[in-house]
This record gives C-alpha cells, sequence and structure tokens, in this order.
C-alpha cells in the first residue's frame, strides 16, 4: 500500500538559529557519524527491539535497521525532503516511527518529533500544536498516520511549503535502497525539540550536533552506561526521556535498547517488568507516575516468575519524584530483586538536551524532610524535626550534575543564592540548545550570560540539586504557598482515578481575598458511577494531607488532561480552560457538585 500524499503550497524552511557558542568538537562528529561507527563496529549485533502488546520481542541488527531506516529516507526524498529540511514525525511510538526517525537523520535532514493528533474529544490541541510547528519551524514534510486522514482539513492551515505524508498503519514499509552517507558539521542543526509548552503552544528547542553530543557523553559518563547494559523503554519517542535518553543516547553508544509502546504499558503495565526481566535489561526509565501505575496495578500473577536482579538502574524523571512513590515501589517489588541502590533519579530539560544531574551510580537516591512553610513561603530549605505532613515535606534529590557541567541556583535578580535557599535552576552546561527558533527574545531571556536558566525551582545541599517546583505554577491559598505537584502523591492513594492525570491551580477569589484550590483529575470510566464519593475522598485527603481546603474538585472523562511532548502536567493552561468553560464538556456529573 502506497502512503498517500497532500501537498501543499512551497515556501522556504526556516532560515536561520540562534547562534550558540562553538563546541570543541570534531568537524566531522556527528549524531550520523556516530552511528555508522556502531553498523562499522559490528553489523549483526543487536541495536534495537520493539515488544509487541503480547510481549513478543522482535530485535533487529545494526545492519537491519539501518536496512530497514535507507528505505524511509529514499521515500521521504521522493516526498521532496532534503538535506537540512525539517520533517515533522507525528507518529505513535512505534516501530515504523523509530525507523522514520532513523530514515530522517540518513538523509540529513532535521527530525522534529510532535505528539499524533487523535481522533477523540478533548485532542484539537494535539492538531493545534502539530500545525503551528509545521507552520513555525518550516517542515518540508510531516509524516502522520494513515488514521489521521480523516483530520485532512485541520492540516490545511500548517502553512505554505508543508507536505504532508499518510503512513499506513500495518503497512509494509518502504523497500530499502542505497543512501549516500551525510557527514554534517558539529555546529550544524541535528534535530528539534518541543518544549514543555504548560501554558499554551510550546517553543521550539534548536539543538545543534555538538550540543547533542555533549549531552550524551555527559550522561553516558555519569551513567557508567557500557555495551553490557541492556536499556527498555516505554516512553514515547517524541518525550525528550524517550528520544534522547534513550534512542540516541543508546544507538550513539552501542548499547541495545528495547522500545515498548506507551499505549501497551497503559493497558497492561507489567510488560514493563516482564520485558525487562525476557529481554535481560538493566537500566529503564518512566516518569514518577509509571512506577505509581506499576504499584497500583501490576498483580502477583502479571508477573510470576519474573526476576529483576539484573536491572541495576530504575530511572525516575520528567516530573516531580515523589519519596512515597519511590518507597512503595521497592516494597512491592523487592520480592522480584527490585534493590533499593536500583532506584535513580534525574533532573533534565529540553533546552539541555538531555539529562543534566544523576543520582549516584553506586548508592541509593538522596532525600530529605524539610520544613514546609519555611520551604513554600521564604524559600528557604531547614531539615524538618517535626514529621507532620503538614507541617513539613519531603523533597528528593534529583542528583549531581553531569562531567563538563555546573549548576547555580539563582534570585529572581540572577544572582547566585546560598545552599538551601530556593531559587531557578540554572546550568553552565556544553549541552545547551542554541536558542528558540525564531523567537529571539525568548532566547535572550532563557540563556543568561553563561547560564541556561531552567525556570524550574531547586535549591543545592552540597552538590546535590533538590527541585522543588515551576516558578509560574505555585498556589497561594490562605497566605501558605505550595506546589501543584504535592497534590499528585495525595491523589495516587485514591481508587478509581487515573494515576498521573490531574491539574491543580490557584484561582484568584476577590470576595474571600485569595486563591482557591482547583483539583481536576480524570477519572476511570468503570468509576463514573462513584463519582460523588471519589469527590468527597479526594476533599479529604488533601485536607488531612496537606491541611488545605480544595475549594472545588472536578472529575473529568479520561484524555482530557494531555500533558506536555515533554510529560509535564500543564497547570497553566488548564487553569485558563477552566475559567473559560472548556472543561465543562468534559466533566463528570457529580451529585450536589458546584462551579
Amino acid at each position: 500500500m502506497r502512503p498517500d500524499t497532500t501537498t501543499k503550497r512551497r515556501t522556504r524552511a526556516g532560515r536561520s538559529t540562534p547562534r550558540s557558542r562553538p563546541a570543541r568538537r570534531a568537524t566531522g562528529d556527528s549524531l550520523q557519524h556516530r552511528l555508522y561507527c556502531q553498523l562499522e563496529r559490528g553489523p549483526e549485533r543487536r541495536a534495537i527491539a520493539f515488544l509487541g502488546p503480547r510481549g513478543t520481542v522482535a530485535w533487529r541488527s545494526w545492519r537491519q535497521f539501518l536496512e530497514a531506516a535507507s528505505g524511509y529516507s529514499r521515500w521521504l526524498a521522493e516526498q521532496g525532503l532534503g538535506r537540512g529540511q525539517v520533517c515533522a514525525l507525528a507518529l505513535q511510538s512505534d516501530e515504523a516511527c523509530a525507523t522514520a526517525l532513523m530514515g530522517t537523520l540518513l538523509l540529513g535532514a532535521v527530525p522534529l518529533l510532535v505528539a499524533p493528533p487523535m481522533l477523540q474529544e478533548g485532542s484539537t490541541h494535539l492538531l493545534e500544536v502539530l500545525t503551528r510547528t509545521c507552520r513555525r519551524a518550516g517542515a518540508r514534510v510531516a509524516v502522520v498516520s494513515e488514521s489521521t486522514a480523516a483530520l485532512r482539513e485541520g492540516l490545511a492551515p500548517a502553512g505554505r511549503g508543508t507536505r504532508f505524508v499518510f503512513l499506513p498503519e500495518g503497512g509494509a514499509a518502504p523497500a530499502p535502497a542505497p543512501v549516500s552517507r551525510v557527514a554534517p558539521a558539529a555546529q550544524g542543526v541535528a534535530a528539534m525539540q518541543l518544549t514543555s509548552g504548560t501554558t499554551g503552544f510550546p517553543r521550539i528547542c534548536v539543538w545543534k550536533h555538538a550540543g547533542v553530543l555533549a549531552a550524551l557523553d555527559g550522561m553516558r559518563a555519569a551513567m557508567r552506561l557500557s555495551t553490557e547494559d541492556v536499556c527498555f523503554n516505554w516512553t514515547p519517542l517524541y518525550h525528550d526521556m524517550g528520544l534522547v535518553n534513550n534512542f540516541f543516547l543508546c544507538l550513539t553508544s552501542g548499547v541495545p535498547v528495547v522500545m515498548a509502546r506507551p499505549q501497551d504499558f497503559i493497558r497492561q503495565p507489567a510488560l514493563w517488568l516482564r520485558g525487562l526481566w525476557q529481554t535481560g535489561s538493566t537500566v529503564t526509565w518512566s516518569p514518577n507516575f509509571g512506577f505509581a501505575v506499576a504499584v497500583h496495578r501490576i498483580r502477583d500473577e502479571d508477573v510470576d516468575g519474573v526476576r529483576l536482579d539484573g536491572v541495576r538502574a530504575f530511572y525516575n524523571a520528567a516530573e516531580r519524584i515523589h519519596l512515597e512513590t519511590m518507597q512503595s515501589f521497592h516494597k512491592r517489588f523487592a520480592a522480584l530483586g527490585v534493590r533499593p541502590d536500583a532506584l535513580k533519579t534525574n533532573f533534565g530539560c529540553a533546552e539541555n538536551v538531555g539529562g543534566a544531574t544523576f543520582s549516584s551510580a553506586d548508592g541509593p537516591f538522596v532525600h530529605e524532610r524539610v520544613d514546609r512553610a519555611l520551604l513554600y513561603e521564604q524559600g528557604v530549605a531547614r531539615p524538618a524535626q517535626d514529621p507532620d505532613e503538614r507541617r513539613s515535606v519531603s523533597v528528593v534529590g534529583v542528583g549531581r550534575p553531569t562531567p563538563g557541567m555546573r549548576i547555580a541556583i539563582l534570585s529572581a535578580a540572577g544572582r547566585p543564592l546560598p545552599e538551601g535557599h530556593v531559587g531557578q535552576i540554572a546550568l553552565e552546561t556544553p549541552s545547551r540548545m542554541a536558542g528558540y527558533l525564531h523567537q529571539a527574545a525568548e532566547t535572550r531571556r532563557a540563556l543568561y550570560k553563561k547560564w541556561l536558566r531552567s525556570g524550574d525551582l531547586g535549591y543545592l545541599r552540597g552538590d546535590e540539586l533538590f527541585w522543588v517546583g515551576r516558578a509560574r505554577e505555585r498556589i497561594t491559598v490562605r497566605g501558605r504557598k505550595f506546589d501543584p505537584s504535592e497534590v499528585e502523591r495525595v491523589l495516587f492513594g485514591i481508587p478509581g482515578l487515573r494515576q498521573g492525570c490531574f491539574a491543580a491551580f490557584g484561582v484568584a477569589d476577590a470576595e474571600l481575598g485569595t486563591e482557591r484550590l482547583v483539583v481536576v483529575s480524570e477519572i476511570q470510566e468503570s468509576a463514573a458511577a462513584r463519582a460523588d464519593q471519589i469527590t468527597e475522598q479526594i476533599r479529604e485527603s488533601v485536607s488531612l494531607q496537606l491541611g488545605l481546603g480544595a475549594d472545588e474538585v472536578m472529575l473529568v472523562k479520561a484524555g482530557t488532561l494531555t500533558k506536555t511532548s515533554s510529560g509535564k502536567r500543564r497547570h497553566r493552561f488548564f487553569s485558563r480552560a477552566y475559567l473559560d468553560g472548556r472543561l465543562d464538556a468534559f466533566k463528570v456529573p457529580v451529585t450536589g457538585g458546584t462551579r
């Protein structure tokens, strides 16, 4: 079956990218160069495997994977994609997506992965992100699933010069074809990546080869990654964790990587643990909510016979890491061989290409309990003596900087703060982005002198970084400040809610003279009949565990609270949607509920 194409009027692709400091790296060193080096080390070595929904594992050697990718290279070239031009990939994270991504790289084009728009209620934002991304990036070709063909009219506003190619689902891949080797310059653009976009339309980070390779080198050293390792990943390729921490890092390092589809993990969380055991994986990644899903939904019979003694690193990253989740994961699966020192943490951002800090490769992650009021009201992390959760809070360390990187905590005025003081996390890093595409003012704000300002809040204790939230998402209720991520650990313990699918925000109330706390959470379809009971349980749990009153609790249908491309919550975005009344259409009725 031949892919269908829809052609738009031609225009020139994005012509300029923000400048970055030159990196000291060989001119010929690039993503493509390192991939070809791995091919030459042994064409028949294992490169990548794809885990099916029934647990079947299909390994591809380096020769097989690059041959398959060469077919996509030829096919994309036929659609008009050339070296240095942008190719947007808006596909489900599966073998076709991974192979098309590799084909884009072999062609010397610039990949830009976007979450695919879906034909379900509440997904119009993803369609808008795709169309606006293609327009801003000047994408020459955009590859989408054939199931998206019904959205042709919605794709039309993407702009001139973008050809939309509809890839058949389950259809035969393009036949392998010879592809001339490309040798991009170190300062050439390697890839582009969407930022978190927590308030609306995401920015586009421009990554140069030198920066990407510096990131991969730092991550490899911090993780002590070797060719003896096997990595297992179920996070999507349009997520930083899937693209950089797994796909790029493993393939350029000669480390076999196993890719599972995220939708299969959500449907059958046990596939993750069974897949680790089945493939002999030693390293794996997941956002915090994935660990919580595993704890709450995997049954003993689902992992009968599974042993996880060989997994040396379970990395938790991409969102707030909750101590309770990590401890529960260990307790639940210790019998399978999960060790406390195998639980690891990491912090990174799209602006830095990949991971910036990693917990110790040898020992357990770090955590401490600090005074809640001092932390959120005065920005000081002082160890707490009182274990009461309403007066103290556990904060998990996200590790120490990778080799060649320095971290500082900056005040609002840009001055370094002393140890234990909360401020904006800033990185002096060789792997920072070149800038935001066509957004010079935003680039200047992020790249401040020698620093990359992340927009995240944290503090240092020695060399250990502690992440405490996002600068613009703090909520103030009756004089008390707190981060919305604190609500998540409360919701984890309530049956019937979809783990990790929530938003919490403050809404100004002039009559009360403070902000009202609004908690929005997706509810499982099977639990809709208990919506009243679940609503009251949320109010009670927030009150008991946080000492706060939830002024309004809104339960919404599954799929409503979409995350960003990098897996972050979009509290501010859904705050606006709430105020505009756009969430009402997805609200699950609750007897006696108020708005």
